[in-house]
């Protein structure tokens, strides 16, 4: 039975000690909880439901008032009765303390110190003491307890070394004048700190300067790529030549319909049909993506009814693209600045470096949400739809230049484009368990990634319905096979890991083995995974090799954007690795040697 939801404030048990600490829900199903803890690192880890507790359940001790030694039989002093006038009793602030794994963090409350049986660690910042402080060295000479005026001035205040309670007495100290090498190292320290402050006003860090190149090729590329193949000609071998005017980029039409677009997407987003996600953003996700599909496609036939040319997308095609880039680095923008005001549990590890560039590169926001709107859920279907009809209008578009013809290789290659994008919608649960949106945060990289897809992967059937390249029938048979082996095993292994993650104790998973890992959770070691670390990267590139064997080997095009694609995927296994390296530690190395390749087996 569950006990605590997604974001609630708890105690957990570290793994592997007896030590307790708090920590926020980030993520449960039947048996376990995944907490991320209060330290620097933001450590997650993953404990049984008899590990994690309220906060309430751990009691708060109260502190003595008396900061002495109790009243001895024999010991002579004043009444407690008749307090001294000229005693004053020390004022109490009284504390919360909260031990984290890695710090003592200590705030001034009105209410009962609350104090947890842990390890106390010394605090980063030393509190203000409440009295000058004790020579806990020398031997105590008397009692801080209450004294009678008649004890207190039997002695002179200079008496016992100096010291009355231990106390040290403030005494005025005489400082010396700096000398002039003194003066020289400070006047030097500070030359040295200003010439620092100046170049790190004019020379941007190493990480700016790394992160303005992706930006800008992430913003070319996709308009080089559309420009070297149109129907005129379809080349790499020379530079497109690119309108440089802001007339051929900006159109209102085209900032309509990518507007009306998403106002309808955000309608059927909101359809109370399908089953319900709740991620740990918050937001409420329903998995009525195909429904969203189905209504889509219905508009065009609509439109074309209503004497409205659906191939005006087609002819308005970079002024389309234009927007959609100019669009999506709007709304990173606007999530730049949400991000300065979200709790530090939503932000980006990788994103608050306090670089203005790197950050608005990586997302300072992990997973964005807009009241019950997921916008990263949304921007992945919305990416998918778009793909689709993109395809579909294409189709069209060659069935109405050529009335009675039409072209199997070009049919082919839209119903491969669009099975592949409406099986990622079909099957949208699945997208909450990837790597794009468990470690991905909301930034360029993610948001121009999802435009330049729309408009980059319909090259391939723009290029045979440009340039009408035919295949054979067997041909085609064997491209098709190519695909569906691909297809048949991304699926595979993107359902196996999102059952996996989401009920490993299932019983539908109980003859898959898995390696336990200092983190508290497992990892696969058979079925797909057991074959590769990647076998959906493998499938991926399977899928769009067959895309690229479509368009024949007259073009290099399609083959460039197949090296883009295996260049984005191997980094990508890069990068994932050295993720798992960090948080599972000595138990990737055990994974590693155990499946030791990362996409082909035996060869990579």
């Amino acid at each position: 039975m569950k006990k605590f939801n997604v974001k609630d404030k708890v105690m957990a048990r570290w793994p592997g000690s007896s030590l307790w600490f708090e920590g926020t829900i980030v993520d449960l199903n039947d048996i376990e909880y995944q907490v991320r803890f209060t330290d620097e690192g933001k450590s997650e880890f993953v404990v049984k439901h008899r590990d994690v507790k309220l906060r309430t359940d751990f009691h708060a001790r109260k502190r003595s008032k008396s900061r002495g030694r109790s009243r001895s039989r024999g010991r002579t002093g004043r009444s407690p009765g008749r307090p001294s006038k000229y005693y004053k009793e020390p004022e109490i602030v009284k504390e919360e303390v909260i031990q984290t794994p890695t710090k003592q963090l200590t705030k001034q409350l009105d209410s009962e110190p609350f104090i947890l049986n842990t390890i106390t660690q010394t605090p980063d910042v030393a509190p203000r003491s409440r009295v000058i402080s004790t020579d806990h060295m020398t031997p105590r000479t008397s009692t801080p307890m209450r004294q009678s005026p008649r004890l207190s001035t039997s002695k002179d205040k200079n008496d016992i070394d100096g010291q009355v309670n231990n106390v040290k007495p403030v005494t005025e100290t005489v400082v010396a004048a700096p000398s002039l090498g003194s003066r020289m190292c400070g006047l030097t320290c500070r030359v040295g700190s200003g010439i620092k402050a100046i170049i790190h006003a004019f020379v941007p860090a190493w990480a700016t300067i790394k992160t303005v190149p992706l930006i800008i090729g992430m913003m070319i590329m996709p308009i080089i790529l559309n420009e070297s193949c149109t129907r005129k000609k379809c080349t790499v071998m020379e530079f497109p030549s690119i309108p440089r005017t802001l007339q051929y980029y900006y159109d209102p039409l085209a900032m309509g319909i990518v507007g009306a677009f998403l106002a309808v997407q955000i309608i059927l987003y909101f359809i109370p049909l399908g089953r319900v996600v709740k991620p740990p953003n918050g937001a409420t996700a329903r998995c009525n993506g195909w429904i969203a599909v189905v209504l889509s496609l219905a508009s065009l036939p609509l439109l074309m009814y209503m004497d409205y040319s659906v191939l005006v997308v087609y002819s308005k095609y970079r002024q389309l693209l234009a927007t959609s880039l100019a669009l999506m680095v709007l709304t990173t923008l606007v999530g730049y600045i949400r991000g300065a005001y979200i709790p530090n549990d939503a932000k980006n590890p990788t994103g608050n470096s306090g670089l203005f560039l790197p950050d608005l590169f990586s997302g300072r926001e992990m997973a964005p949400a807009i009241k019950r709107l997921d916008v990263k859920f949304f921007s992945f279907r919305v990416t998918c739809i778009a793909w689709i009809m993109i395809n579909v209008i294409i189709a069209v578009k060659d069935l109405q230049a050529n009335p009675g013809q039409y072209s199997p290789t070009l049919l082919m290659a839209c119903l491969l484009q669009i099975f592949y994008a409406a099986d990622w919608v079909w099957f949208e649960e699945t997208y909450f368990t990837t790597y794009e949106y468990t470690r991905t945060g909301y930034g360029l990289f993610l948001t121009l990634g999802h435009a330049s897809m729309i408009f980059t992967l319909p090259i391939f059937t723009r290029l045979i319905l440009n340039h009408r390249t035919e295949l054979e029938w067997y041909y085609l048979s064997l491209i098709a096979i190519v695909n569906l082996i691909g297809y048949t095993i991304t699926r595979a292994a993107n359902s196996q890991k999102h059952a996996f993650r989401s009920n490993p104790s299932a019983p539908a998973l109980a003859h898959l083995e898995s390696l336990p890992t200092s983190a508290g959770t497992n990892l696969l070691v058979s079925g797909w995974w057991g074959r590769m670390r990647h076998p959906n990267y493998t499938g991926d590139m399977l899928v769009i090799i067959s895309w690229a064997l479509l368009c024949g080997f007259k073009y290099a095009l399609p083959w460039v954007m197949v090296a883009l694609d295996m260049f984005f995927l191997v980094g990508r296994t890069f990068e994932v690795e050295a993720a798992c390296k960090r948080k599972y530690g000595a138990s990737w190395e055990s994974y590693t040697t155990r499946v030791r390749y990362r996409l082909i087996p035996r060869v990579f």
